[in-house]
Protein backbone atom coordinates (compact mmCIF):
# COMPACT_ATOMS: atom_id res chain seq x y z
CA UNK A 1 0.00 0.00 0.00
CA UNK A 2 0.94 3.33 -0.87
CA UNK A 3 0.95 5.88 2.36
CA UNK A 4 0.23 9.10 0.86
CA UNK A 5 1.04 11.89 3.97
CA UNK A 6 -1.60 14.15 5.29
CA UNK A 7 -0.37 17.90 5.12
CA UNK A 8 -1.76 21.13 5.97
CA UNK A 9 0.44 23.75 3.06
CA UNK A 10 3.62 22.11 3.09
CA UNK A 11 3.53 20.41 6.87
CA UNK A 12 2.26 17.10 8.29
CA UNK A 13 -0.13 16.98 10.95
CA UNK A 14 0.77 13.97 13.90
CA UNK A 15 -1.81 12.64 16.52
CA UNK A 16 -1.48 15.04 18.63
CA UNK A 17 -1.96 18.37 16.68
CA UNK A 18 -5.58 16.24 15.25
CA UNK A 19 -6.34 16.13 18.74
CA UNK A 20 -5.69 19.58 19.50
CA UNK A 21 -7.79 20.67 16.79
CA UNK A 22 -10.88 22.32 17.36
CA UNK A 23 -14.10 20.11 15.36
CA UNK A 24 -14.54 22.67 12.43
CA UNK A 25 -10.43 22.48 12.03
CA UNK A 26 -10.93 18.41 11.78
CA UNK A 27 -13.60 18.92 9.13
CA UNK A 28 -12.19 21.38 6.94
CA UNK A 29 -8.98 19.44 7.33
CA UNK A 30 -10.34 16.04 6.10
CA UNK A 31 -13.29 16.87 4.16
CA UNK A 32 -11.82 16.97 0.66
CA UNK A 33 -10.40 13.64 1.24
CA UNK A 34 -11.25 10.37 -0.60
CA UNK A 35 -12.24 7.28 1.22
CA UNK A 36 -9.34 5.66 0.45
CA UNK A 37 -7.10 8.93 1.74
CA UNK A 38 -8.78 9.06 5.34
CA UNK A 39 -8.41 5.43 5.36
CA UNK A 40 -4.66 5.90 5.00
CA UNK A 41 -4.36 9.06 7.51
CA UNK A 42 -6.52 7.05 10.20
CA UNK A 43 -4.06 3.87 9.63
CA UNK A 44 -0.92 6.69 10.04
CA UNK A 45 -2.46 8.42 13.12
CA UNK A 46 -3.50 4.86 14.55
CA UNK A 47 0.25 3.61 14.27
CA UNK A 48 1.93 6.70 15.76
CA UNK A 49 -0.69 6.01 18.81
CA UNK A 50 0.16 2.39 19.07
CA UNK A 51 4.16 3.24 19.36
CA UNK A 52 3.76 5.49 22.16
CA UNK A 53 1.11 3.08 24.33
CA UNK A 54 -1.90 5.16 23.76
CA UNK A 55 -3.85 3.24 21.62
CA UNK A 56 -4.23 -0.48 21.28
CA UNK A 57 -6.77 -3.25 20.59
CA UNK A 58 -8.90 -2.77 23.99
CA UNK A 59 -8.88 1.02 23.61
CA UNK A 60 -10.15 0.50 20.07
CA UNK A 61 -12.94 -2.04 21.12
CA UNK A 62 -14.05 0.70 23.87
CA UNK A 63 -14.11 3.34 21.07
CA UNK A 64 -16.63 1.15 19.08
CA UNK A 65 -18.80 0.24 22.57
CA UNK A 66 -19.01 4.13 22.48
CA UNK A 67 -20.39 4.88 19.27
CA UNK A 68 -21.82 1.64 17.53
CA UNK A 69 -25.31 2.45 19.49
CA UNK A 70 -25.38 5.84 17.33
CA UNK A 71 -24.12 4.09 14.02
CA UNK A 72 -26.25 2.49 11.31
CA UNK A 73 -26.12 -1.66 10.62
CA UNK A 74 -23.61 -0.48 7.63
CA UNK A 75 -21.82 1.62 9.94
CA UNK A 76 -21.14 -0.34 12.26
CA UNK A 77 -19.64 -3.51 9.90
CA UNK A 78 -17.75 -0.65 8.14
CA UNK A 79 -16.23 0.10 11.70
CA UNK A 80 -15.63 -3.30 12.69
CA UNK A 81 -13.70 -3.73 9.36
CA UNK A 82 -11.75 -0.66 10.21
CA UNK A 83 -10.47 -1.90 13.46
CA UNK A 84 -9.76 -5.17 12.60
CA UNK A 85 -7.53 -3.89 9.83
CA UNK A 86 -5.78 -1.40 12.05
CA UNK A 87 -4.93 -4.12 14.13
CA UNK A 88 -3.63 -6.41 10.87
CA UNK A 89 0.29 -7.01 11.26
CA UNK A 90 1.49 -4.69 9.11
Amino acid sequence: MICRRHEIGARRIGWNEVTNMNLNEQYETYRNQTSDELMETLIRLTAEQQQTGDMNRSKMEEIYAMLSPMLSESQRARMREIIERLNAPI
